[in-house]
């Protein structure tokens, strides 16, 4: 088998889908239809079970997942340290969580461009739980996360303390004030709303409604018009356009103290991209 073949195979695999894998491929639909083919033929079974929309792996494809994943990644570690010679090049694509990327990443990526402008950096944002999803499926090279990592095949390292604060419009001082309590947060997997239900579950601030939202902007925005209240990166909040339409609250250590930590899969040696790029953050083993 071809490693070309394999990248194919993975790409359907993932988007679960023939369509959404060529144009993740940027080729047409036919040609991966014939590779596929190819390879079940050669194999003498089949990979994917076809449905009217979209397919699934078979037994046989579900074996054939694990390897071809070792093998393609194997095969890029190795192009990288036979041509990874020089200043560092080539792609590295980063999650993060989009305040870490609003507070904590823009000065970091002008200092990495004008250090290596040969490396194509790209941002990915979304919840903790989305990037460690898209980092253990090979779709991002590393990750900025919140929380407890406990996956075997990951390593984590210490990137920033975070202190969380309850922030609500200007003229709250309490949440007693607040009738109808709404908490304005992130989409499920996201570890800051995590940690704010569980110290509301805790001081028996009951019930709340969730109103979930998709940018750092949208929530800050309906905080200051007394829409609800939120949990958040005091580094955040205390940014100047937010300063004057919006108060923030201390909570005890316990639930206000949380680590931003850089995550990357533990069985891949880092590339000189990504090592220039960790020695930038200045890394704390976890």
């Amino acid at each position: 088998m071809e490693v070309s073949e394999l990248k194919i195979f993975l790409a359907v695999a993932r988007n679960g889908s023939i369509s959404r894998a060529a144009e993740e491929l940027h080729c047409v639909q036919s040609n991966v239809t014939t590779r596929l083919k190819q390879m079940e033929e050669r194999l003498g079974v089949a990979l994917f079970h076809r449905k009217s929309k979209g397919v699934v792996l078979t037994h046989s494809g579900l074996l054939l997942m694990d390897y071809a994943e070792r093998i393609v990644r194997l095969s890029k570690e190795a192009e990288d340290l036979v041509s990874d010679q020089d200043e560092p090049k080539g792609k590295l694509r980063v999650g993060t969580m989009e305040t870490t990327a609003a507070v904590r990443l823009t000065p970091l990526m002008i200092n990495y461009h004008q250090l290596y402008p040969r490396v194509e950096l790209s941002l990915e944002t979304g919840s903790s739980l989305e990037s460690l999803k898209r980092l253990l499926n090979f779709r991002i090279d590393g990750a900025f996360v919140a929380g407890e990592i406990t996956h075997n095949r990951l390593i984590a390292e210490k990137a920033f303390a975070e202190e969380l604060v309850l922030v609500t419009a200007s003229d709250i001082t309490s949440l007693e004030q607040i009738e109808n309590l709404k908490i304005l947060v992130f989409r499920d997997g996201c570890s800051y709303r995590e940690q704010l239900e569980e110290w509301l579950r805790r001081t028996g601030k009951l019930p709340y409604r969730i109103v979930e939202f998709g940018s750092l902007e949208g929530i800050m925005g309906c905080v200051a018009a007394g829409m609800g209240v939120s949990f958040l990166p005091r580094s955040v909040v205390q940014r100047p356009q937010y300063q004057d339409h919006c108060s923030f609250h201390r909570l005890p250590e316990d639930i206000s103290n949380m680590t931003t930590w850089f995550v990357r899969r533990r069985d891949e040696v880092p590339g000189k991209a990504m090592q220039a790029f960790m020695d930038l953050i200045g890394l704390e083993r976890g």
